[in-house]
């Protein structure tokens, strides 16, 4: 999302003349990318159905475009701390090979196959720690 933290966020009514606007100028049929922002910066004050019921969007559309700015929050957010999250499905006859090298030379390499029945978390997170 383009939104930056220094501008104030819009208010229900002022997304809902932004709006009103556009769809009496509307040159076509695709809602503008800021419109969009705009109403997604609403939630979590709003619920989506208000949002969306306010505003005459897709209650489907905006779920999904909440969700995404959500994860990319969250992905940056992971970022900015050094670390990213990985998340591991438990998998039936896999195989399986992980790569890891510390900014201190130190290496690792994991190669499974099947099933594990390992805390990988906790293995990776062992390594990367300082001591490593």
């Amino acid at each position: 999302m383009k939104h930056s933290p220094a501008l104030p966020i819009p208010t229900f009514s002022e997304v809902q003349s932004r709006f009103a606007a556009w769809r009496k100028n509307k040159q076509s049929k695709c809602i503008p990318e800021e419109l969009w922002e705009a109403a997604v910066t609403l939630n979590p004050e709003y619920s989506i159905h208000k949002i969306s019921r306010g505003l005459s969007l897709s209650h489907a559309d905006l779920k999904k475009r909440i969700a995404s700015t959500k994860t990319r929050s969250a992905y940056s957010s992971n970022l900015s701390n050094g670390f990213v999250a990985i998340d591991i499905p438990q998998m039936q006859s896999a195989e399986c090979i992980i790569e890891m090298e510390h900014r201190t030379g130190n290496k690792m390499r994991m190669h499974f196959k099947g099933s594990v029945d390992l805390d990988l978390q906790s293995f990776a997170e062992s390594f990367w720690s300082e001591r490593a």
